[in-house]
């Protein structure tokens, strides 16, 4: 699962001070239901954060609880992106295709949203509370393959 503030940099180039207070609240944000859902938080990456699960139905969830709380927070526009698939790990850090798409999924998605992909999708459907609508079909940069995307909705 990637996530990032939407316009957190021109926040920043606006507002430094507002921005950094901004970033340690999604910190906790993360940690809080990174924990709840049984989630590593792998690494931030400026206004990013790139964290894995053991299951699909817990990223699902634990992106919805992050994205309803965010919602209730002025300026915490966020982009989720999520996608199944093969990393390779190495001490402190996750490498691959898998990683790869799950970021440029993220990258599509609107402020506000989750955005995952045909895999994650394919798994969803039996899940209570959750709902996909297709998006697109896109060619993503440095994937060999076109993706389908799907946007998801989670009934708390």
């Amino acid at each position: 699962m990637f996530t990032d503030i939407a316009g957190y940099t021109t926040m920043m180039g606006d507002d430094d001070s507002k921005a950094f207070s901004l970033l340690k609240i999604n910190r906790k944000l993360h940690k809080k239901w990174l924990d709840r859902y049984n989630g590593k938080w792998l690494k931030e990456m400026g206004d990013g954060v790139l964290a894995s699960f053991t299951s699909v139905s817990d990223a699902i969830y634990c992106a919805g609880a992050i994205q309803k709380e965010a919602l209730d927070i002025p300026d915490l526009n966020l982009r989720i992106g999520i996608h199944l698939g093969e990393v390779i790990c190495e001490v402190g850090d996750v490498f691959g295709d898998g990683v790869n798409i799950a970021s440029r999924i993220e990258s599509q998605a609107d402020a506000g949203s989750i955005y995952v992909s045909d895999t994650v999708y394919r798994n969803l459907t039996n899940k209570k509370g959750v709902a996909a609508e297709f998006v697109k079909e896109e060619v993503l940069k440095n994937v060999k393959h076109p993706v389908k995307i799907y946007k998801v909705s989670i009934d708390h």
